[in-house]
Formats: structure tokens, sequence, C-alpha cells
């Protein structure tokens, strides 16, 4: 969630995963109380790492958020970068 007073760019997000088999991901952005899918079901094989933005930031304005899930009962390592600056 990109707080109060701030607005962020999100410039990389990695996914990874190290289970044994593939995981499903369902990822989106909230932005002014809007859902904008950023992937629904993705397959993530087995060991592998996938760059969701391929390179396209996305921008967040406070209370604007970015939202992840893993399929059922599995997990997957994000790791994202993000440049915040102070609004005031």
């Amino acid at each position: 969630t990109c707080p109060a007073r701030f607005e962020a760019e999100v410039k990389t997000f990695h996914i990874n995963n190290l289970n044994t088999s593939a995981v499903d991901l369902t990822a989106k952005a909230v932005i002014s109380s809007t859902d904008i899918p950023l992937v629904t079901t993705k397959s993530i094989a087995a060991d592998a790492i996938v760059d969701l933005l391929n390179s396209r930031p996305i921008a967040l304005k406070a209370s604007d958020t970015i939202v992840a899930t893993a399929g059922t009962a599995s997990s997957l390592n994000i790791v994202i970068t993000v440049s915040e600056t102070f609004t005031g």
C-alpha cells in the first residue's frame, strides 16, 4: 500500500516459485478503489522466476495497493522494487 502523502512507482515485480510443482498467481493493482488486473491465474512453473511487469512500471498514489495471491495452499516469493516520493 502506498503510504499517505506519498506517490510511488513500482519498478520491478519478480516472482519466484521454489515449490516442486507449478503454482498459480493472481495479481492486481487497486488504483483509486478500482481493481486493475495485472495477471489473472498465471501458472508459475517449479523453480521459475518471472518478471511480472516486463520493465513497465506502475504508478501509485496514496492508499493505492498491489495485491498478489498464490494458488491454494501454495506459496511464492515476491520481490518488488519501489521508489517513493514524499508529496507533503
